[in-house]
C-alpha cells in the first residue's frame, strides 16, 4: 500500500508540472564547427544516376522493406562521387526463437542530398541570370 501511495504521488507530482525540467538552449554557431560553402554541388550531382527498383521482399522478407516501385540511388555510386552520403545501415531481426542475426547493407542517406540540390539550385540560377544579361547586352548592340 504504501508504494502505491509514492507511485500515485510521484504520477500527481509529474502531472500536474511541479517538477522542473531544465533544458539546454545550443546556439548553432557553437554546435556546428568547420562550416563551409558547398561548391561545384551541380558537377558532383551530374555524376549520380537516379535509378527506380524494386527491393526483393521474397528473399529479404525478415527485413520487412517497403514493397513496390522505388526512387533512389545505388550506394556504390553515390559512394565514388559522394562518400559521406552513402552510409552503412543496419537492420535486426529474427531468425528463430531468441535468436537474431543482423544484416548489414549499404544506404543512402537521401536527406543529406538535400543541401546540394540547393546548393546546384542557386548555381544554375546564377548561370541562367548571367546568360540572361549576356542576352540583354547583345539585343541591345542591334
Amino acid at each position: 500500500m504504501k508504494n502505491l501511495i509514492y507511485t500515485i504521488a510521484v504520477a500527481c507530482y509529474m502531472f500536474i508540472g511541479l517538477e522542473t525540467i531544465n533544458a539546454q538552449q545550443l546556439n548553432e554557431q557553437e554546435l556546428k564547427v568547420n562550416i563551409q560553402d558547398i561548391r561545384n554541388s551541380t558537377e558532383q550531382l551530374k555524376q549520380l544516376t537516379p535509378i527506380t527498383f524494386d527491393y526483393d521482399t521474397q528473399k529479404f522478407a525478415k527485413l520487412n522493406l517497403p514493397k513496390g516501385n522505388q526512387y533512389g540511388f545505388l550506394a556504390s555510386n553515390v559512394k565514388s562521387v559522394l562518400p559521406d552520403v552513402a552510409k552503412e545501415s543496419s537492420q535486426v531481426y529474427t531468425v528463430g526463437k531468441n535468436t537474431t542475426k543482423v544484416a548489414r547493407y549499404d544506404n543512402v542517406d537521401s536527406e543529406s542530398l538535400i543541401p546540394l540540390l540547393v546548393a546546384a539550385i542557386k548555381e544554375q540560377q546564377q548561370q541562367i541570370e548571367a546568360l540572361q544579361k549576356e542576352v540583354e547586352v547583345l539585343k541591345a548592340k542591334k
